[in-house]
């Protein structure tokens, strides 16, 4: 939340009660405008006709949604139009009634109301006694006659029953016409690797939807979407009831973002109790060899992912109070392939004599001051071999660090991709979600929700320890944070108004450090002239090396090894 300037409440001593009246008055009435206009993003509304066999409207006609899982009541009457309104509505299954004078009692089963939806439901009651009752069980779907905003709904049913490769709701979101799914691989280096949640709607970039969590807001707002997702929170797919999609254009409450709106909504508990309990595993003994490291002659990657968590809900009071609460926990042990460049051992003392290697030449001058017979007339080195005493001391210590190959190679030295090893990537969650509603009275009704999630991933470069060979910032250690908060209030003032109140807090706490963090300083190496520090200190700094003294460059930057070795220049990060 932003902070504002306070109020002032008296001046010169005296109370400013006319003052106050009106500041309250205008707040009231802004609060109340811009409120109702978001009155169904994550509940629901009905509305309809009531009429008789000839069509004329029946006023004053008392109806009665009761949800059939909670068994809250809400109740309504129709105006001299023959309308009645329901304006805002928990989603889920409702019987509706209608009562009037001289018309028997008329009773519709099963209305579902769905998240985000302003449904129409026209009433026809019959001559009859009151005591008579009309009962329709069979029908067809409500129509959404009052929203011409496309969006398309993933119920419960779908959340919880359909195969998810790691159980994010999100994925779900790519079963929606328009959307394509921002799906990512943890061997990629590109600055994205690895994040989650993102898609596409109608080709707008993944980076510019709008998420919304309980009625609010849940977007998070960093430079280079360090918590490797758009969202502040991201439940788990057993604490969410269910969620929309609403593609462009949609109507003024949702506005923002020029993709899409993803509104989602939070379980609550029901007049009965229900739980879950639940353990997901995987594990390599069950996996093939992939075909790059048969083909290379290494071992299977190791591969252990476990999910584990509960959920229970019920009734504190029956009818009026309930809670929820979710856990899952993820622990994720996945080998990674990593290959690269390393020098060969000709290479590593100087020795580039070998047919194919393009002649070097000493471009500074500092060895052919110290070892001037080393040198052809025309500058290059004899026999194109570095003499020992001119290989740099700190360059010699960093060399020590790099492997020595352990595959054939390809090219016509055979001194690239030369290395391969794969790995362990960590990736571990713990989160969960508690929520309580409250039915005060048939006017009445309050919701509270809190999310916590704290997830800590390491994704190794391409050798690791203090000579990394990591090229982007989705690499190394990374931890991550986040709370979300969500308080609603809603008041049915009269059978059309209407006064919805959500306040939301959301806060991500996340910093990344390379993978050898505070392992050595730059002066342990001889690296004078960069001051070292805790706050950042560790490893060695980006060295590029472009296709010189036989080290080809990898296509494109892709792998590292020689291309790139030590960590990048912008971790840390906070």
């Amino acid at each position: 939340m932003r902070s504002h300037e306070p109020i002032i409440l008296s001046e010169g001593g005296k109370p400013m009660r006319r003052k106050n009246l009106l500041i309250a008055s205008l707040w009231v009435l802004c609060a109340g405008v811009l409120l109702r206009g978001a009155a169904q993003i994550h509940t629901a509304s009905l509305t309809g006709l009531v009429t008789d066999p000839t069509g004329a409207v029946i006023a004053n006609a008392t109806l009665v949604a009761k949800n059939k899982a909670t068994g809250v009541e809400y109740s309504t009457v129709t105006d001299q139009s023959g309308y009645y309104t329901f304006a805002s509505l928990p989603i889920g299954t409702y019987t509706v009634t209608a009562e009037a004078q001289g018309f028997k009692k008329f009773v519709r089963e099963n209305v579902v109301l769905e998240v985000g939806q302003r449904a129409r439901l026209d009433l026809t009651l019959e001559v009859g006694e009151i005591a008579e009752t009309v009962v329709v069980e069979a029908q067809t779907p409500l129509l959404s006659t009052q929203d011409a905003s496309p969006g398309t709904v993933v119920q419960n049913r779908m959340v919880t029953d359909l195969p998810l490769s790691m159980r994010n709701w999100d994925d779900l979101m790519g079963l929606i016409a328009g959307v394509q799914g921002d799906r990512y691989t943890e061997e990629g280096g590109a600055t994205a690797a690895g994040r989650t949640g993102g898609v596409n709607v109608h080709g707008v970039r993944s980076l510019q939807n709008n998420f919304i969590l309980d009625g609010v807001d849940n977007n998070s707002i960093s430079t280079n979407v360090q918590e490797l997702t758009t969202q502040v929170v991201r439940p788990s797919v057993d604490s969410i009831q269910e969620f929309k999609i609403i593609t462009n254009p949609y109507s003024a409450e949702y506005g923002r973002s020029p993709g899409s709106a993803i509104t989602v909504t939070t379980k609550s508990g029901t007049n009965e109790f229900h739980g879950t309990a639940y353990w997901f595993g995987r594990n390599d003994i069950f996996d093939a060899t992939s075909f790059f490291l048969n083909r290379a002659g290494a071992k299977k990657a190791k591969n252990r992912q476990n999910q584990f968590g509960f959920n229970v809900g019920g009734p504190i009071v029956r009818n009026h109070a309930f809670f929820f609460f979710d856990y899952e926990g993820t622990r994720i042990r996945r080998g990674v392939t990593r290959l690269g460049n390393v020098p060969l051992p000709n290479e590593r003392i100087g020795d580039f004599s070998a047919p194919g290697y393009a002649k070097i030449f000493d471009r500074v001058g500092d060895c052919r001051a110290k070892v001037p017979d080393a040198f052809n007339p025309d500058g290059s080195f004899k026999d194109n071999k570095i003499p020992p005493e001119c290989i740099d001391p700190v360059a010699k210590r960093i060399l020590e660090l790099v492997p020595l190959p352990n595959l054939p190679g390809s090219g016509p030295l055979r001194n690239v991709f030369n290395f391969l090893r794969t790995p362990t990537l960590i990736d571990d969650t713990d989160k969960f979600t508690v929520r309580g509603d409250w039915q005060v009275n048939a006017n009445n009704n309050l919701f509270v929700r809190y999310t916590f999630s704290d997830r800590f991933r390491y994704v190794p470069g391409v050798f690791g320890g203090i000579i990394d060979g990591t090229s982007t910032s989705a690499f190394g250690r990374l931890f991550m944070k986040g709370h979300s908060a969500a308080i609603g209030w809603n008041r049915t003032l009269g059978p059309r108004v209407l006064n919805e109140f959500r306040i939301g807090w959301g806060r991500n706490a996340s910093h990344g450090v390379q993978d050898p963090f505070g392992k050595n300083t730059l002066a342990e190496f001889g690296i004078l002239g960069v001051r070292d520090d805790p706050l950042y200190s560790g490893g060695l700094p980006a060295i590029r090396i472009q296709a010189r003294g036989g080290t080809q460059t990898i296509p494109a930057g892709q792998g590292g090894g020689l291309d790139h070795l030590g960590s990048p220049v912008f971790l840390p990060k906070f």
